[in-house]
This record gives structure tokens, sequence and C-alpha cells, in this order.
């Protein structure tokens, strides 16, 4: 009954109609019809790990005599087009790839021409943001089946790309009024791989989280990452060929990171400095675990990284820790969010990924399986790499099978639905969309209520509003002293109002429909929700009531009767059947109430142990269904029209 209330109060939430709410919001909604992007834009330059290194002829001694080269950093910037805004965000995307060319890693993606990183970045650009395509070096043997030498080789390219990321901020940070940038609204985004480093740029602040940690230590305790050699994960320091120090005078930070599939090495990183989080992770990859287990490379299937934590493990912490305190202001109403708390286990800021397919991983990627079909060769530093396209597009498909342009930009359309709501609260972006603090009013903390079920007596109930705008919504709720108000015993929607006034009867009904006992003093806790399209608050802080169900003079014990009454079907469309146990008595009289305790319906005179009802005068809603019995009891029933 309990969930079947709230989804009710979530489908309320999201069919507003009041005045204001449809109002299109920069930062969330789309509202440009199209952007522009200017490519391939050199960011940085920096030392990466050469893989002609060695090559016989005919790879020139040139590009194949050192084990590193100057890598070239490029991005492409997405921009809404007909922007005259000059102070936007910054969203720098990365791809993903397994930290080498797309096909030269044996699958199809693996570049910032991604169709998956184009169709986000475009959303997102579309929402009024900037978007930077971020290209970061790359670099390893994927096809050692020695694990300390691939977890070295790894944590290294997650390292390097990091701090390229970091380089990134740098670079726009400096050319902040070219682009239109505000520089002290920066994201970080990633998918796949993208989204370790992501994870990885939220969390890696001091040397002791990679050269102390045993999962990133060779056999004799040196660490395979040393901020030495290979400069801080600011980019800063090392020497060179590891690293080319960036420039200290430049701030290198950025405010807020999100991933869509990949892990975070270790969960140890996670302070209560770390940057706020957003994740959407499918459940069941079969690479990069949602909760907490093995990072596991494709081509090989040797376990890079042991323990490490994706979304499912990593979101739950961080909201625990207050890393995630500027998101958790607000519940979220658009449809992606309503959708992720029905994940099992889901909560606040992650999106967890059930899909059709038991052994997927990135539902949003989709390719051209002719042309990849037909590739032979991928172009690396200038020099023809020969591939096998089709069978890097045949093993790709093994965890994608479903894969279609169609299936992916639905996909993608879900996670900028979610990533935007969050981005936009963190920047203070909502508009007028915003929900302040708000405060409880009556009845006082730790208030005590006596109520009868026969009484007239009015309760009311007040708050200050969480805006002075039109259009917000309100809804009452009482939930058990240790709930959270995620699911809770009692919600009444009240509209845009500051107070709520019901008769002692309506709280009276309510509360026996949860077995709460006549003479028992129950303390619950009760606040008050504001929503509208966007976004929801709860009030800044719960107050508690001890409320007794007074026994009237009556031997008749109306909990057993609710026990032995049946309202079918319920939720209900059309029509609804009302009976009671043929051992108890006739049903007399039904009434039907809406949730204030308005009389809504009336039948009379029944005289018989069921009685079928048309609901044709009720709109959708919560309602309670009283009946009065002919031996003089009552009973009553929760009911819910959709």
């Amino acid at each position: 009954m309990k969930k079947n209330l709230l989804n009710m109060l979530l489908t309320a939430m999201l069919m507003l109609s009041i005045a204001g709410a449809n109002a299109q919001k920069r930062y969330i909604d789309e509202i440009f019809s199209s952007v522009d992007k200017q490519t391939n834009i050199l960011y940085d330059s920096n030392y990466a790990l050469n893989l002609l290194y060695g090559q016989p002829a005919p790879v020139p001694p040139s590009l194949s005599g050192s084990p590193f080269y100057m890598a070239k950093l490029r991005c492409d910037v997405y921009t809404p087009t007909g922007d005259a805004a000059s102070n936007r965000p910054l969203i720098l995307l990365a791809h993903t790839g397994s930290y080498l060319p797309a096909y030269v890693n044996r699958q199809t993606t693996g570049a910032k021409e991604d169709s998956a990183i184009v169709e986000m970045a475009t959303k997102l650009a579309k929402r009024g943001y900037v978007v930077a395509a971020v290209t970061y070096r790359s670099g390893w043997n994927p096809a050692t089946t020695i694990q300390e030498q691939a977890t070295e080789q790894l944590i290294k390219a997650t390292y390097r790309a990091l701090q390229d990321l970091r380089r990134a901020v740098q670079f726009f940070r400096k050319n902040a009024s070219t682009y239109g940038i505000d520089d002290t609204k920066i994201a970080v985004g990633g998918q796949g791989t993208g989204g370790y480093i992501a994870m990885a740029m939220a969390t890696v602040s001091q040397r002791a989280d990679l050269e102390s940690n045993p999962k990133f230590l060779r056999g004799d305790f040196s660490p395979m990452v040393n901020a030495d050699t290979l400069g801080d994960w600011t980019g800063l320091g090392g020497i060179p060929p590891f690293n080319l120090p960036g420039n200290p005078s430049v701030s290198s930070d950025f405010s807020i990171a999100f991933n869509y599939g990949g892990a975070i090495g270790d969960t140890a990183w996670m302070k209560p400095s770390s940057k706020p989080m957003i994740s959407s992770h499918c459940t069941r990859d079969p690479f990069a675990p949602y909760k907490t287990g093995n990072v596991i490379v494709p081509t090989t299937n040797v376990t890079v990284i042991a323990n490490a934590s994706g979304g499912g493990d990593v979101i739950p912490k961080a909201n625990a820790m207050g890393i995630n305190n500027s998101l958790n202001k607000y519940r979220y109403n658009d449809y992606a969010s309503v959708r992720s708390l029905k994940v099992p286990g889901s909560t606040n800021n992650l999106f967890g990924l059930e899909t059709a397919y038991p052994a997927e991983g990135s539902p949003w990627e989709w390719w051209d399986t002719a042309v990849a079909g037909s590739t032979t060769f991928a172009l690396y530093r200038g020099v023809p790499l020969p591939v096998d396209g089709r069978k890097a597009s045949n093993d790709s498909k093994m965890t994608n099978p479903y894969m279609s342009a169609a299936r992916a930009r639905m996909y993608i359309d879900s996670l900028a639905a979610f990533f935007s709501p969050r981005l936009a609260a963190h920047f203070g972006l909502e508009g007028d969309a915003a929900l302040n603090e708000f405060n409880l009013l009556s009845p006082a903390n730790n208030a005590s209520v006596s109520i009868k079920d026969d009484s007239t007596k009015l309760i009311v109930i007040k708050w200050a509003k969480a805006s002075a705008r039109v259009g917000n919504n309100y809804s009452f709720m009482f939930d058990m002293p240790n709930g959270d108000f995620s699911n809770p015993l009692v919600t009444i929607p009240v509209g845009d109002k500051d107070s709520l006034v019901i008769t002692e009867k309506i709280l009276f009904d309510n509360l026996t429909q949860f077995n709460i006992g006549l003479n028992q003093p129950t303390t619950l806790k009760w606040s008050v929700v504001a929503n509208n399209n966007y976004f929801g608050r709860l009030a800044k802080t719960p107050w508690t009531i001890t409320i007794t169900k007074v026994a009237k003079n009556s031997s008749v014990s109306e909990l057993n009767y609710n026990n032995k009454m049946n309202v079918y079907p319920n939720p209900a469309s059309n029509n609804i059947t009302v009976s009671m146990d043929r051992t108890v008595a006739n049903i007399s009289d039904i009434n039907i109430f809406d949730i204030t305790g308005k009389l809504m319906m009336n039948v009379s005179g029944v005289n018989a142990s069921e009685k079928n009802i048309e609901l044709s005068n009720l709109n959708k809603g919560i309602y309670i269904v009283n009946v009065v019995l002919s031996n003089g009891a009552k009973a009553s029933s929760r009911l819910i029209v959709e």
C-alpha cells in the first residue's frame, strides 16, 4: 500500500499543470534547437607512451625510436547556436576506449568523435552549457596477462588522464572570455573509461591515495604511481619524459563530477572534501562493477583492479559522507529521477540501469556496423595500424546485442535528463524553479495530541513557504521516527498553500490504516515537502508529534472490522466492490471521502455483505472508504483511483 501511495504522489508531481510550471528552464531543459561545434582545439601537449616504439619498417625510426612522444591533446567545443550568454557553466566530457585508440583497443569506440559522446555533448549544449569533448593520453599493453603489470599500466593511464583533464580545466579557465564560460562553474563527466577518470578526479587529492594504497603497490611494496616522477594529481611537478609540469599560476580546480559507466579504484579515496558525484551505471555491467567487485579487461579477461566500486556503492557513501550535500537539498521530479528510484537499492543521485540484456554495460553506445566491418586499419600518429573492424564490431555487440542509434539516443536522453537538474542545483542555476529552505510552524515540535474518530474538531498544521513564487505544490507527511520520508506513512497533497486544516476524524481514519491502536500514544515525525515540476524539498527539520487515538464509549474495535473489510480492485479505475466478511454484519452505508475529509460519495441502504460502486465521478487520487454496518460498527479502507 505504501509503495502505491508513493507512486501516486510521484505521478501527481509529474503531472502538475500549475501556472508557470511548464516554462522551459535553461540548464535543465533543452531550450536551443541546435549547437555550434569547434573541432580539434589544441588545449595542451604532454609526454605519452608510444605504441610504435620498437616497431620495424615501414614505421620510420623517427616514430619508433623512443618509448615516449609529445602527444597533442585536443578537444571539440559545443555551444548553443545563437546564445548570447557569456557566463555559462563548462562541462568537460571524457570518452571511453580503455586508454587505446578505437579499433586498436578491439572496440568500436575510443574517441571524442564517438556517436555517444557527440550525442551527449549536443544534448547538454542544447540546455545552455558549454561542453568540451576532451581527448587524453592513451597507451598501455592490453595483451599482457600478468595482473600486476596490467594494474600498474592502467592506474598510470588513469592518472595521466586525470592530469590531462586538469590541464583542460586550466586551458578553459585562461580562455574563459573566449568561450563565454563562468570559470567558477566547471563539471567533469565521463563515459565508460572516462567515468573512471571523472570519479578519480573527484576523489584523488593526496599522495597517500595511491602511493600508500596496498592495491597499487608492486611486489616489492614500491608505489606504482610516484608523484615525484609522474607529477601530482593536478599535473604539477614530475620529470620529463614522464610529465611536462603544468602552470601553477592557473587553478585546475573544478566543482562536480558525473559518470555513466566506469568505477572508482578504491572508495578509500573518498573524503568529506571530495567533489560531489552523480552516477549512472548498468546494474549488471560485466566489466566494471555496479557495486564493488573486480575490474576486468575485455581483451584478456584479466582482473586489473580488485574490489573497485561503481556508482551502486560510491553514491550512497558520497550521500552519507556529506559529499553530495549540494545535490541532496532536493528531491528531483524529472522522469529519469523518478524512474531511478524504482531500481532496488537505489538512492538520490544514482541511476542504476536495468537493461534487457543481462550482461550489458554501455547501452548508450552505437556505431555503423558497415563502416566497422570494412575497417582494416586505424591511423595512429599518421601510421596505419592493422585492425580487424569486423571482429571489433562483433565483440562489442556481444555485450550490446540490441544496439541501434534510436535505442542509444533514448538512453542518452534519460541520462541528460538525470544529470542536468543536479548540475543546475549544484551550480545554483535553478532559476525560478528554486526551492529555498523553509521551516515548520505548528503544531509545535514534540507536541502531544489526542484525537477521536467522531470529532469534528479541526487540527491546523502550518509551515513557512519554500518560496514566494506561484506554482509550488505542498504535501503534508507523517512518517515513523526512524523514517526519511522517502516512503511516508501518510501523504496529503494540499496545493499551493502554507497550511492544512483537517478534522480529528480524518487523521484518526488515516492512522487506523496503519494498525495504530486505541489508547496507545504513538510518536511520529511530520514534515512538509514542497514540489514543482523540477524539484522537491523537505522542510528544514522534521518535527515530532505524539498522537493518541482515544477510545469511544463503544466495545467494538474498528481495527478488527477493518481487517474483515475488502475493497477491490485497488488501485481502481472505473468500479470497485466493497465487501464485508459475512460472519460480521451486513453493510448499511458506504461513504467515500477524499484525503482531506470531504465527502465525495454516499451509498445508503445497502443491506448486503458487498456492493459494487461506479467511480466515474471521482478524479484520480487517494480516498478513504468508510462503511457503517447494520450493528452500528464502522470500518474503513484506503482506495487509490487511477
